[in-house]
């Protein structure tokens, strides 16, 4: 039985392009990214705007991993379901990360009411996406980067997997969605399907939470084995990997830039959050509640 997961880790590219960038492989990021005839289009999609220079302010950029959508209709739009804005800062050469549940509560701008924030992406694409994270967190977010599932399990698996520590047994099947999860409590070795596992469970008294945290605990592991020294040996596979899965309005000028800032970045430079709030049922549907004054106060201190 294969399986499918909904909550893939955006960050997994960033550090790989922070990482060729420290071991000074950027001219060949750079031949590898485009070698597409003209009359093809790339996966890595460019906006056409010419470059914007990299200011001495943070750099905002959301990350987003899709949902499965409808397997059968895969026309269908898609959800967001994993949504963090990576906070760049080029003086101190350092990334702040927020995680915002996929069930957060907020206004979708040009749409009346409340509406989860996963459904920015199905509506509008990455580009109301944008626009609904920067009007709730009054913060502007300058460029975004998607991916979709396959690239976590297939970047994993390049990787070699992922040791830690999985707190609490964790189980769960969905035969619609065709998910099956079965991990045992300890020090383990997750490959890209049990990674999968890990990351995507939310069965558990903590919910969407439980699963921003483990997703940020296994991207602290994944950066540590991302960073050794014979990772470099396998670049060409995991630029391939994210060439055919990755889509951004980034060009390549601002993805080099950020390269240059990230040289001397560590596993140290590194430092999480989430958007404050609680849960709640409104009108029998399950969301995160944001406290708006703390999310917006936690948002000037780490992302302006």
């Amino acid at each position: 039985m294969s399986r499918k997961y909904r909550g893939p880790l955006l960050l997994v590219m960033l550090f790989i392009m922070l990482f060729a960038a420290s071991t000074g492989v950027t001219l060949y990021l750079q031949n590898y990214f485009f070698p597409i005839e003209p009359a093809v289009a790339p996966a890595l999609s460019i906006s056409g705007v010419p470059p914007a220079a990299i200011s001495e302010n943070r750099i905002n950029i959301l990350l987003m991993g899709l949902d499965d959508g409808d397997p059968g209709k895969p026309a269908n739009p898609r959800r967001s379901d994993t949504m963090i804005v990576a906070s760049i800062d080029p003086q101190t050469k350092t990334i702040n990360l927020l995680s915002i549940p996929r069930d957060t509560r907020v206004h979708i701008p040009g749409y009346k009411g409340y509406e989860k924030i996963n459904n920015a992406y199905f509506f509008g694409g990455p580009e109301l996406a944008m626009r609904t994270v920067s009007q709730f967190l009054q913060t502007p977010v300058r460029y975004y980067v998607v991916m979709d599932w396959q690239a976590f399990i297939k970047v994993v698996d390049i990787l070699g997997g992922v040791d830690l520590t999985v707190n609490h047994p964790m189980n769960y099947e969905d035969p619609y969605e065709n998910l099956n999860i079965h991990l045992a409590k300890g020090y383990q070795h997750l490959d890209g399907e049990k990674a999968g596992e890990y990351v995507r469970f939310r069965h558990d008294a903590l919910g969407d939470i439980g699963r921003v945290k483990r997703q940020q605990e296994f991207l602290q592991a994944l950066l540590d084995q991302l960073l050794q020294t014979r990772t470099i040996f396998k670049l060409p596979s995991l630029v391939q990997t994210i060439n055919k899965y990755v889509h951004t309005d980034m060009s390549l000028f601002t993805w080099l830039k950020l390269a240059g800032i990230a040289k001397d970045m560590s596993a140290d430079s590194l430092h999480t959050e989430t958007v404050p709030g609680q849960f709640a049922t409104i009108h029998d549907l399950s969301y995160w509640l944001p406290d708006l004054e703390k999310t917006r106060t936690l948002a000037e201190s780490i992302l302006k």
